[in-house]
């Protein structure tokens, strides 16, 4: 399998420390991820070291030399259908990804853009090219959710409560379900992180990869 992943994610995963339990989780290497090249420059800027930190940063920018670029170019009909969506928050790099993912066979995408993915949605509605796009990106996304939920369903909660607790800056899901440090536990977190994935799936059709559901 072949992960295409936007830069949300990644820079999710190394605040929390959880790109090694990410690639255990699911049975990766750093040989089975792709990203788009301009990802490797804008997370070198010191934007993204002040954002995540010193230490934080090191790993992701260690994690990164050891991937490879996405080296296929995408679709140019869903490519230039998705930029046309910018209504529906569809980004430049989310329309790459997109656009890219059919065209790499067992490939699947991991963004942390949820817009985009509804914003697909809507598209496909009115846009016969993005409804197609839509068929074939059918159970090839994964989110930061999702992957949060697998590592925990692997690996235990307890194994990586800390980890999530000093990273749960990074992002609004975690902050909620996580509660005060004082009492975070996994019945609070994975009922949170449940409830949230099934009002996701409801609203992104047949996008999202079942064989990693958390529930």
């Amino acid at each position: 399998m072949i992960v295409l992943s936007d830069a949300d994610i990644l820079f999710k995963l190394a605040a929390c420390d959880l790109i090694d339990d990410f690639l255990e989780a699911y049975g990766l290497t750093q040989l089975d991820i792709r990203i788009a090249k301009p990802l490797r420059f804008s997370a070198a800027t010191s934007k993204h070291r002040k954002r995540l930190g010193e230490i934080a940063h090191g790993k992701l920018m260690e994690f990164l030399r050891g991937i490879a670029d996405i080296d296929v170019e995408a679709d140019a009909d869903f490519e230039a259908s998705l930029n046309e969506q910018t209504l529906n928050n569809i980004d430049a790099g989310e329309a790459a990804l997109f656009a890219v993912c059919p065209r790499i066979p067992n490939s699947i995408i991991a963004t942390g853009d949820k817009r985009s993915l509804t914003g697909l949605i809507r598209a496909a509605a009115t846009n016969a090219i993005c409804a197609t796009l839509c068929m074939n990106l059918e159970y090839r996304v994964i989110c930061f959710e999702m992957i949060v939920g697998r590592i925990v369903r692997s690996l235990g909660f307890e194994a990586v409560r800390d980890k999530l607790i000093v990273g749960r800056e990074c992002d609004a899901g975690l902050r909620q379900w996580l509660g005060s440090t004082s009492d975070a536990s996994e019945v609070r977190f994975m009922d949170g992180l449940k409830s949230y994935l099934n009002t996701l799936s409801r609203e992104t059709g047949t996008l999202l990869a079942q064989d990693f559901w958390v529930i």
